[in-house]
């Protein structure tokens, strides 16, 4: 291991959950359940926690019955220790930025946490110990992890530089200088995306399934209901997954399930140079057949 990446200060483990404002809390509990594979584990008429794994919650959905399409207010990442969380703290303080509470009813569900809002308004939670289930959901057809949040941003630079020199997280991949993928400590190739736009949202959620059968069955479960498939089958360039995306705006921003998302070796994780590849939807989807294949994503 190089000096470099022995003395590189860490980042956030992986990402937990998202926090989701929905305009009707029981039909997204219900789209969650069905077309996700998540189990709903607490509720009132107020909020909802669900499961994919043994962790606590992956998505808090909100009732929000003012809105007439859902909004991502929060994203929350787990951190290996207490000593990387004062670090991260001191990081954010160092960069001006304000030190927040973590929501009141993550402050239960964690042993220590802090927030802090990125450039977009986003909130951004980071805590140890994120409490856990002794087993998973007894569901067959689940996701076993929340990968990542894709987010749309008009504040690209801004939010680049808060994610890698502020919070390190790491660069994999840079398509142009439209797309950055960066990946945090549990060495998936990106634990969060940012994407060059003319305004702010969360564009995507990335689970990730069994296998492919599990993504197919998916896939199968959205053509039966009607929920529209806002890009079919990809076969990602950067993380290798296969992967398509369901979205209902009511509900959340696009879902994704995904089978075979990469993970870095922890040598590769240390020395990885992130590739920079050009505009072109060859590097998003390697089974696009020509440079200006744009269409379906």
């Amino acid at each position: 291991m190089s000096t470099e990446a022995a003395t590189r200060r860490r980042g956030p483990y992986g990402m937990e959950y998202a926090r989701i404002e929905v305009p009707d809390l029981a039909a997204s509990i219900e789209f969650l359940q069905y077309h996700v594979g998540l189990q709903l584990e607490q509720h009132d008429d107020e909020y909802a926690f669900l499961r994919a794994d043994i962790e606590h919650h992956s998505i808090e959905l909100i009732a929000a019955p003012h809105r007439t399409e859902s909004w991502t207010t929060a994203i929350g990442f787990s951190v290996e220790s207490d000593e990387v969380l004062d670090d991260l703290r001191e990081r954010v303080v160092a960069a001006g930025h304000e030190v927040l509470e973590l929501h009141e009813r993550m402050k239960g569900l964690c042993q220590r946490g802090f927030a802090v809002r990125d450039p977009n308004g986003l909130i951004v939670e980071l805590f140890t110990e994120f409490v856990e289930y002794a087993e998973p959901p007894l569901i067959e057809l689940r996701p076993v992890d929340l990968v990542h949040p894709f987010l749309a941003t008009d504040k690209y630079e801004e939010s680049l530089d808060f994610y890698t020199k502020v919070l390190g997280f790491l660069p994999s991949d840079y398509v142009g200088d439209v797309t950055v993928f960066l990946r945090c400590e549990d060495r998936y190739h990106h634990s969060l995306a940012l994407q060059r736009n003319k305004e702010f949202y969360a564009a995507h959620l990335c689970f990730k399934m069994k296998s492919f059968d599990h993504v197919m069955r998916g896939r199968a479960r959205a053509q039966y209901k009607k929920v529209p498939i806002a890009s079919d089958l990809v076969n990602h360039s950067a993380s290798t997954s296969i992967a398509f995306y369901m979205h209902d705006p009511k509900h959340g921003p696009r879902y994704e399930l995904c089978d075979r998302h990469r993970v870095f070796t922890p040598e590769e994780h240390a020395t990885h140079r992130a590739r920079r590849m050009a505009v072109d939807p060859r590097n998003i989807d390697v089974w696009r057949p020509a440079a200006d294949d744009w269409g379906r994503f």
